[in-house]
């Protein structure tokens, strides 16, 4: 007679004999993801066909195919575009300072001029230099938050183009003038 306790007994089936396998799951996708690509076909996978590159000499016989386009071409098509980063923001300047020099102060006359500008015109933005005795009795800058969206709004409208730059020695550029001398 064989004793039957909740502990050793068997009786129930696991969990994970119910729950779908996430390596079978993974195998399923990658099958997918080839079978669009046009890198298995379904002959493949049922078993008509034994290597796939038989199927793919053939097709490559029969059909067009780019003749020029190269490896790069065909890893940019895969990729999709670039990453190009944002331009950095300007680092602050001296006016920005908390206790800037007196150069950067401005006077009275500065002030009434600086508002009657339009605030694109203006030399610091929305921005006036201020002196404070220390770090602690600076306040918080009114117009962070304005500053900041404009920023995003500008990375977020503007397009960004990587520019190829060619390196050219400038003196090759310059043409050859012929000696004074030769003129005469």
């Amino acid at each position: 007679n064989k004793e039957i306790s909740g502990l050793t007994s068997n009786q129930y089936e696991k969990k994970s004999r119910f729950q779908p396998s996430k390596w079978e799951a993974l195998q399923v996708k990658k099958l997918l993801h080839r079978l669009r690509r046009g890198n298995i076909t379904m002959d493949f996978l049922n078993g008509k066909v034994r290597d796939m590159n038989d199927v793919t000499s053939n097709k490559l016989r029969n059909g067009p195919f780019m003749l020029w386009k190269g490896d790069e071409e065909d890893i940019n098509d895969r990729r999709g575009p670039e990453y190009i980063p944002p331009p950095k923001q300007a680092p602050p300047t001296h006016a920005e300072s908390y206790n800037p020099s007196d150069e950067y102060l401005p006077s009275e006359q500065e002030l009434a001029d600086w508002e009657k500008m339009e605030p694109s015109e203006r030399p610091h933005g929305l921005f006036i230099p201020k002196k404070y005795p220390n770090l602690r009795s600076l306040g918080a800058y009114e117009h962070a938050v304005r500053e900041r969206f404009e920023r995003c709004l500008d990375l977020y409208l503007c397009p960004r183009v990587l520019k190829k730059r060619l390196n050219i020695d400038p003196e090759s550029l310059v043409p050859q003038l012929p000696k004074a001398s030769d003129l005469r």
